[in-house]
């Protein structure tokens, strides 16, 4: 009886029990039987395991001779003073740098070859999207799930040519869209921000004078009905300022580019009671830091790029914010203080790294080979 006990145990309550566990023991799980690993690569498993598991902070900071990304746990109520390991750490074959992410999978790219990849970091497996319609310039991507069917979908888009389509569960090969992207002439996002089954880039258009601003403009993708649509950015506080689309939740967050560190504008694109969308703007005044974290960010001001880079990654329960300054540095804003601390918890700049990637990622035992039938799947 003692060893068949699991046998006379309901799945659900088995998968309950499994999920109680580290990543690690689950994964480790896998290998003490068949049926076990069979139970954890399940639907219903997977299905459980998803809607309990909660946001992660995948962190890249490659280097000339290393590729090693790391995955941390955010707690609800950040203390940012304690070292935390990550979670998972692990080395990928292969240079590249942060796409997107859905369903525990990570996009990436390599900037060499051009090459995307999708990979899990949980199960180690990878595949390679050849055939990557990638130009020198001007380039979008965007991963992210159809909201009815529940198909993964990695994005290309092109001013040229167009928008292409990858369906992660049909394997085959890039397919062209049919119905047509709204025209642009520069894409200011090259990341899509998925929110809600949508992918989003923020685009312009070139001026009919040769001294007129470029128009911004929001141009989404409905991943379930491959259709497009466009909508208009928040209100300019200044004329020509450029901006950055991100995922923050459930909302989709705008941050501004203004040359300013202390006074800065996050718009979230909220829904009111008719279903009409609308930007919310959230203003966040920092206080002036110390010497140290200024000699830190002093380059931001006086180097080739005067426009800051700030992205909100989490807002916690008291309003206080973890957020990435400039592809360079983690940072904690209080909102009862104001003060701005850099924190080198997930990561810092050494002298042989030029940025660090990172992004908001929820772990999944998702398997690339058995549960989206992909072939060519390396483990690694």
């Amino acid at each position: 009886m003692k060893q068949d006990l699991f046998v006379y145990l309901p799945s659900e309550i088995f998968i309950d029990i499994l999920l109680r566990l580290t990543l690690k023991n689950i994964s480790t799980s896998k290998c003490v039987c068949k049926p076990w690993l069979s139970l954890i690569e399940s639907d219903a498993f997977l299905k459980s395991q998803l809607s309990k598991s909660t946001p992660a902070l995948a962190v890249s900071i490659p280097t000339s001779d290393s590729n090693w990304f790391s995955i941390f746990k955010l707690e609800d109520e950040y203390k940012h003073e304690h070292k935390q390991d990550p979670i998972i750490k692990f080395d990928f074959p292969q240079a590249s740098t942060i796409q997107g992410s859905a369903n525990g999978l990570l996009l990436l790219k390599n900037p060499f070859s051009n090459h995307l990849y999708v990979c899990n970091p949980i199960t180690r497996e990878y595949v390679d999207l050849r055939g990557s319609l990638t130009r020198p310039w001007g380039d979008c991507y965007g991963f992210g799930v159809s909201k009815i069917s529940g198909r993964h979908k990695v994005v290309y888009l092109n001013p040229k040519s167009g928008c292409h389509v990858y369906t992660l569960e049909t394997g085959s090969s890039w397919r062209a869209v049919e119905v047509a992207a709204p025209s642009f002439y520069r894409c200011y996002s090259s990341i899509g921000a998925f929110v809600s089954g949508n992918l989003h880039w923020l685009v312009s258009n070139k001026g009919e004078g040769p001294y007129d601003w470029e128009m911004s403009y929001v141009c989404c993708f409905d991943l379930e009905t491959e259709r497009f649509s466009t909508f208009s950015t928040p209100p300019r506080k200044r004329i020509g300022f450029k901006g950055k689309l991100y995922a923050l939740g459930e909302y989709l967050c705008f941050c501004d580019d203004e040359p300013y560190f202390y006074d800065n504008f996050i718009w979230l694109l909220k829904e009111r009671e008719h279903g009409e969308k609308c930007w919310s703007e959230v203003q966040v005044i920092m206080k002036e830091p110390d010497y140290g974290f200024f000699v830190i960010i002093e380059d931001l001001y006086y180097g080739s790029d005067a426009y800051k880079r700030l992205q909100p990654i989490k807002v916690y329960s008291n309003g206080d914010m973890l957020m990435f300054w400039h592809e360079k540095r983690f940072i904690y804003y209080s909102k009862e203080t104001g003060n701005v601390t850099e924190i080198g918890l997930f990561g810092k700049m050494d002298d042989d790294c030029y940025y660090i990637n990172s992004i908001l990622l929820t772990p999944s035992f998702l398997s690339l080979k058995r549960n989206l039938g992909m072939e060519n799947v390396i483990s690694f």
